[in-house]
């Protein structure tokens, strides 16, 4: 359990206050809210925008997931701005 707060406080995720078990959430513009839900020896992640709920029993692949949501929706952002700018394919 301490191995999932750590990994996630280093991804930038805060503890919401009044909470039975633990929760974490952290907001990405291009992702939404993102919670974290830490029972023991799993953790349970929710975006509710993107109709993600999904179960991990290892930090890594937590950690590999997040990471891969969050360079999936800059890369998306990215090309959205260059469309803007007229530079987009």
């Amino acid at each position: 359990m301490m191995m999932f707060k750590r990994m996630l406080r280093r991804q930038g995720f805060y503890r919401v206050k009044n909470q039975d078990e633990p929760v974490y959430m952290k907001h990405n513009v291009g992702i939404g809210g993102m919670y974290v839900t830490i029972a023991k020896k799993k953790a349970q992640i929710r975006v509710r925008d993107l109709s993600i709920d999904e179960e991990f029993s290892r930090v890594k692949r937590l950690e590999d997931f997040i990471v891969e949501l969050e360079d999936e929706a800059y890369q998306k952002k990215c090309v959205i701005v260059n469309k803007m700018r007229g530079t987009g394919s």
